[in-house]
């Protein structure tokens, strides 16, 4: 049982999204119902942006109808985090997410960043120095507050699953997300010429 209640609650009980792909249905054929209608049902994916909706219909005799329209996908309470596309090894970093407020009030909140190992699942809070905690923000209506941790990346891990977390009364919203973890280390290729000739002996050394 995990508190979200108050501002020294975790937030680690908060649902967060993590279906971000980007195709949300494809249906290469619909048939109608006898007053020529299609039902059309599917779960949307959970990234919060913009969706294009096209259908495309055709009769045997090649009529054909179309359309084509935008649909947004939005909560009332939003956290996006703004997360690079990999971290490296030693990596000392600033780590940010905006908190957008659709309501018609003003919303104050906590937020809050877990780290886990992507491979074990376990956290690395503290193998990444995430002390920061919960943050508290204020977003007026309509408006968005910006919250912010540092970490640093640790090594010998491949990839970081992170997840924010932010809660606003009964309002919630979560993301997370797996990023690589590129190392320091280069791969190194040496050669050394061996010329010889038919019926030689030579020796080579390579140090």
């Amino acid at each position: 049982n995990i508190s979200t209640d108050g501002r020294t609650g975790s937030l680690e009980g908060v649902q967060a999204r993590s279906n971000f792909n980007e195709t949300a249905f494809f249906y290469p054929e619909l048939l109608t119902n006898a007053d020529g209608d299609v039902i059309i049902a599917f779960t949307i994916p959970e990234a919060l942006t913009k969706w294009k909706v096209m259908g495309l219909a055709t009769t045997k005799d090649l009529k054909f109808g179309q359309f084509e329209k935008t649909l947004v996908t939005q909560k009332d309470l939003m956290i996006v985090p703004n997360a690079p596309r990999f971290f490296r090894e030693n990596d000392k970093i600033t780590f940010t997410a905006k908190v957008s407020n659709l309501t018609e009030k003003e919303m104050t909140g906590n937020a809050q960043l877990f780290l886990f190992d992507a491979s074990t699942e376990k956290p690395i809070d503290d193998l990444c120095k995430n002390t920061g905690g919960i943050k508290t923000f204020t977003a007026s209506k309509g408006q968005s507050a910006q919250v912010s941790w540092s970490i640093e990346i640790p090594e010998d891990v491949s990839a970081i699953k992170y997840k924010v977390a932010a809660k606003s009364g009964n309002f919630t919203d979560g993301e997370e997300m797996v990023i690589p973890v590129l190392n320091n280390r280069m791969l190194v290729t040496e050669t050394l010429p061996s010329p010889i000739r038919s019926h030689q002996t030579k020796e080579f050394t390579f140090e």
